[in-house]
């Protein structure tokens, strides 16, 4: 949408907390808010998002609007919110930067190493009350929903197993650390430093969990699998739930990656 789109309702309460609006520069690449923008006003730039208080999404920003009070600045700084009943819209800091490189040799992965570090540090006892990694996973479980016919021949071989290690890995998972859960270039921007945006998707887990999205998206701009924290039955937990996305017509590059980062930790 643009800002032109927005009810005036809504458009008139955005006036309200950072005055006139004199541009809108739409920001593209999220799929979970009816509008998203840069906006300019006589406050300074804010990077705006909003959504139908009815939208499927909208609890998404509702999470994100409970998480960021307690987000250290690694984070953009969340500055205002509007709550008509009928739309949500948050208000953030504006970032200016680039997206990371997650390719081998890049400069840009020891830094975010050193940031997503700084972040379980941080938030570790969880501050907000958000819902469990562990239990959302569990709702889905996902390698009690593929079926062995659906799946390649090694697969196949190993599915009980997997079956079994999922259950394990969620017991595993359970932990008090504030998590981002969805760590991908898309969602860093490399400013003075790596600033870690979008927590749509912050849950309470192990921080290790974190570790293994990074890891995956690494393999997916071309690392080699290496040994980490990350328990084998995660990574195998991992592999279910892309394999199953797959099957669900999302992108299939990550499920193959999943795969070959189980095939390397259990053989």
């Amino acid at each position: 949408m643009r800002w032109e789109d927005l009810p005036a309702e809504v458009r008139d309460a955005i006036r309200l907390r950072i005055g006139t609006v004199t541009a809108s520069e739409p920001v593209t690449g999220g799929v979970n808010s009816d509008f998203t923008a840069a906006l300019d006003s006589a406050h300074g730039r804010f990077f705006c998002k909003a959504t139908r208080a009815g939208s499927r999404t909208a609890w998404m920003l509702r999470n994100e609007l409970a998480v960021h009070p307690h987000l250290p600045d690694v984070a953009p700084a969340l500055h205002w919110h509007v709550d008509t009943g009928n739309w949500l819209v948050l208000g953030f800091e504006h970032v200016d930067g680039r997206h990371p490189h997650f390719s081998p040799g890049s400069p840009d992965i020891v830094p975010i190493a050193e940031v997503v570090g700084e972040l379980h540090g941080k938030l570790t006892p969880c501050p907000a009350k958000v819902a469990s990694f562990a239990e959302h996973w569990r709702q889905l479980s996902a390698w009690q929903r593929i079926a062995p016919d659906d799946v390649d021949p090694w697969t196949r071989g190993h599915i009980d197993r997997f079956r079994e290690m999922e259950r394990k890995a969620l017991e595993l998972a359970e932990g008090d650390t504030l998590l981002h859960t969805d760590l991908h270039p898309l969602n860093v921007l490399m400013s003075d430093r790596p600033r870690v945006v979008d927590w749509a998707w912050a849950r309470r887990g192990q921080a290790w969990v974190d570790l293994a999205f990074l890891h995956l998206r690494l393999m997916l701009a071309g690392h080699e699998p290496y040994d980490d924290e990350v328990p084998d039955e995660f990574v195998v937990a991992v592999y279910g739930v892309w394999l199953h996305n797959a099957r669900r017509g999302k992108p299939r590059r990550l499920a193959d990656v999943a795969r070959r980062w189980a095939r390397h930790r259990v053989g």
